[in-house]
């Protein structure tokens, strides 16, 4: 198969990826007990690492960076 071009969606033109999105941010925000208004005010526009970021301001980059079911695991491995 010949292709001419390819056609890439990354803003929403074919497929409207924002209630998806903020369902996961919504259940971020639940785990942490922060109002889903809060984050939903904060994150649009930002890499998703900076809203990490602002929300868990004190916390090292590590626990950051790392799923809150993989530090979890590994807590309870932690001697």
């Amino acid at each position: 198969m010949l292709c001419k071009g390819f056609l890439f969606d990354l803003d929403g033109t074919l497929v409207d990826s924002l209630p998806a999105v903020e369902r996961a941010w919504c259940n971020w925000a639940d785990r942490f007990g922060i109002a889903h208004d809060e984050v939903l005010n904060f994150i649009h526009g930002k890499q998703a690492i900076t809203s990490l970021r602002h929300f868990m301001q004190g916390r090292s980059e590590e626990e950051i960076a790392t799923p809150p079911v993989l530090l979890r695991y590994r807590a309870r491995w932690h001697y």
